[in-house]
């Protein structure tokens, strides 16, 4: 009975043990981002603390060349800054993809996760949205065996340019913000109203021009945001792409003012 006790325990020790083990995961960072046409902006793949000491890695990775164009790909901090001699190499294929490879030089030469292993810089050179997509990622141990299991996560990025029109009347400002942005579901649109505000309201379009929904109107101001769950005028949630948000204000002066903000949904 006492053996069959101990070994019970040893095995809930281990299999407590193998649930509390995080297999590592390379992911591009920020997982979202919005910027506006022809301003260059940086990325970067990582590695979680998951994956502890690495040796080498390959990462393959594809985008919509027709919103962006890459610029540069170079070797992470994680292996500039650990203390070897390394080996990087960048590479593009024909059909669009992208793959890096990094290799520390020596006996027992190895990084320590968690850190960067590429550095990108990109260009915009179209409106749109694309995934910055992993398709294949291999990092390797202190016997450069590959460490498995291994996960990959993706980002967003949405090309979008400003429309804000500021509002001159005197009585303050008008603004409008989206948070977050890209969005899945749920998004807060948040605003600030000038103090001559007789009326407000929120409208969304899709691409086309269509009003996807619209708020009641906001008379009260102390309202300062309405949240949006991602649905039309039905409740039917509404397919991923770009939707312009627009926030109208009718003033005590009989003038209307708006501002307008892209909103990106990905589903």
């Amino acid at each position: 009975m006492t053996k069959l006790i101990a070994r019970l325990a040893t095995t809930l020790i281990l299999t407590a043990a193998v649930s509390a083990y995080a297999a590592p995961t390379v992911f591009v960072h920020p997982a979202e981002l919005l910027v506006e046409p022809g301003m260059g902006f940086s990325m970067s793949v990582r590695v979680d603390a998951g994956a502890d000491t690495v040796t080498c890695f390959l990462v393959e990775f594809q985008f919509d060349s027709s919103v962006l164009e890459l610029v540069s790909a170079e070797e992470g901090s994680l292996f500039t800054e650990c203390g070897y001699g390394t080996m990087y190499h960048w590479d593009a294929s024909d059909s669009g993809d992208h793959a890096c490879n990094d290799v520390t030089l020596g006996h027992d030469a190895h990084v320590l996760c968690p850190g960067e292993l590429v550095n990108l810089e990109f260009i915009p050179v179209g409106e749109g949205v694309t995934w910055i997509e992993i398709v294949h990622a291999d990092l390797r141990d202190l016997r450069r065996e590959p460490i498995l299991p291994l996960f990959a996560e993706s980002a967003l990025v949405a090309v979008v340019p400003g429309t804000g029109v500021p509002d001159n009347d005197g009585g303050g400002s008008m603004s409008l913000s989206i948070m977050p942005n890209p969005s899945v579901n749920e998004t807060e649109l948040r605003f600030r109203l000038p103090d001559s505000t007789r009326t407000a309201s929120l409208s969304i379009y899709d691409v086309a021009g269509r009003v996807v929904w619209r708020s009641g109107l906001i008379e009260s101001a102390d309202v300062k945001s309405v949240m949006w769950k991602g649905c039309d005028a039905v409740g039917a949630a509404v397919p991923s792409g770009v939707y312009l948000v627009e926030l109208g204000a009718d003033l005590t002066c009989g003038r209307e003012i708006v501002d307008r903000r892209k909103i990106v949904i990905s589903r």
